[in-house]
């Protein structure tokens, strides 16, 4: 297929042909660098972060939670990192490109008997040079807000499981606050926590306080306020993967197995828009630094990106060859014409994509017709794929052995990491 004459600069498609000294999983060419029209990014392998040892964690009779990756900022200090593998959680201080990584000095290492770490998240409102909230959510329900600097704080919530006994699969601080946090769970729900209140000794009660199109809102039956504060129900129940407020902290976007990006104003309680994929669940979510798109990937092995303004889908970007883990705007390469993302996949591919602002333009007018409900695909939520631009990949190289799972831009690098347990930190260009 022919790349679009709209598109911004080309990117040069030649890659590094050195592989990876490792041989793990499968073999493969894998590759230590890329070139876009920005210049060359290279893989620091003295900056890799995995588990001190490198030996891969075995599960036992079942597949281990998707590697994640949390960092956040502290004053003059630096940054911190957290990842998880197997039932392992650690945090390390991140050197980036600066230092080598010292894997024999974490901050903190936790190791879970009975459950596995799956999602976490720094609170970056709180954070000082001397103290840091981290939320873990596990694979049975529970979530614990430790300090992994003080080492004095540790907290559970839903310890018995009595608000919901599925896996936790995204955690998230509310923005600009110091004890509002999301938690999203398999069950198709999720629920508003204050980090200073307990949680109940008995299953909750609920009543009614909001329902929209698709979507329930509920609030505890007590006399004495405790937690969960709301529970969210969205659709029929089918799993929430991932949660992302926009870069303004007023929107929230939510994907789901069932197939559907939600997008919600999150005071007021509101659906502002939908968008749904071809096919399979929608597994990951991120905003552009304007709030202005929203790009989701997912089972049907596309990127989509979803349009605010227009309230629509924009774009669909084809290049992975399976599904899409993880997909992330640029938001130190974003100008004012051209919007740069990214995503990884199940491939073990890194995938990066532009897209021209004089693409993202209102569809010509067609003939009306009756409405379908029925209907899933030629809607504005789900436009067939002559109905919108199809975007080609400037780049598209297998960078790792196993599927890539975590996908985050920094002003120096790009962090990628894959379902072995290592982090790796890739160089941008220098100018």
């Amino acid at each position: 297929m022919a790349r679009p004459e709209t598109l911004c600069n080309q990117s040069l498609l030649e890659a590094g042909d050195r592989s990876l000294d490792r041989t793990i999983g499968e073999p493969g060419d894998v590759k230590t660098q890329f070139v876009t029209r920005e210049g060359t990014y290279r893989l620091l392998t003295l900056s890799e972060y995995s588990r001190p040892n490198r030996v891969g964690y075995q599960p036992q009779g079942q597949t281990p939670p998707q590697v994640r990756v949390s960092l956040v900022g502290l004053p003059e200090q630096g940054e911190r990192i957290c990842f998880n593998h197997g039932r392992e959680l650690y945090v390390y201080v991140y050197k980036g490109i600066k230092k080598a990584a010292d894997l024999s000095k974490p901050l903190e290492k936790k190791v879970y008997k009975g459950t596995n770490p799956t999602c976490h998240d720094f609170n970056s409102t709180s954070a000082t040079s001397e103290s840091v909230s981290l939320l873990i959510g596990f694979s049975t329900g529970q979530i614990q807000l430790i300090d992994p600097i003080k080492k004095e704080l540790s907290k559970l919530f839903n310890e018995e499981r009595f608000i919901d006994k599925t896996r936790v699969t995204c955690l998230r601080w509310v923005p600009g606050s110091k004890s509002l946090f999301l938690a999203a769970h398999a069950s198709g729900q999720f629920y508003v926590y204050n980090e200073e209140l307990p949680c109940g000794s008995a299953a909750p009660h609920y009543q009614p306080f909001k329902a929209g199109e698709g979507f329930s809102v509920n609030t505890c039956k007590t006399k004495s306020t405790r937690n969960p504060l709301f529970r969210w129900l969205l659709g029929t129940g089918a799993a929430i993967n991932e949660l992302a407020f926009s870069p303004n902290g007023t929107q929230l976007a939510v994907v789901s197995q069932d197939g559907l990006l939600r997008i919600f104003q999150y005071d007021s309680m509101e659906l502002l828009g939908y968008a749904r994929s071809y096919f399979g669940g929608l597994l990951c979510v991120a905003w552009s630094g304007d709030g202005k798109l929203i790009a989701v990937g997912g089972e049907d092995d596309l990127v989509t990106v979803y349009s605010m303004e227009q309230k629509r889908v924009v774009a669909r970007a084809q290049g992975h060859r399976s599904w899409v883990s993880a997909v992330a705007f640029d938001w130190y390469l974003e100008v004012e014409s051209c919007y740069r993302l990214g995503s990884v996949g199940h491939d073990t591919q890194i995938c990066l994509w532009e897209l021209p602002e004089d693409n993202i333009v209102p569809p010509r007018p067609r003939v009306k017709r009756r409405p379908d409900p029925l209907q899933l695909v030629g809607t504005p939520a789900c436009p067939r794929l002559d109905e919108c631009p199809n975007l080609e990949p400037l780049v598209c190289k297998k960078i790792a052995h196993e599927r890539l799972t975590a996908l985050v831009f920094r002003p120096d690098c790009i962090i990628t990491a894959c379902q072995d347990g290592y982090v790796y930190t890739w160089a941008r260009p220098t100018t």
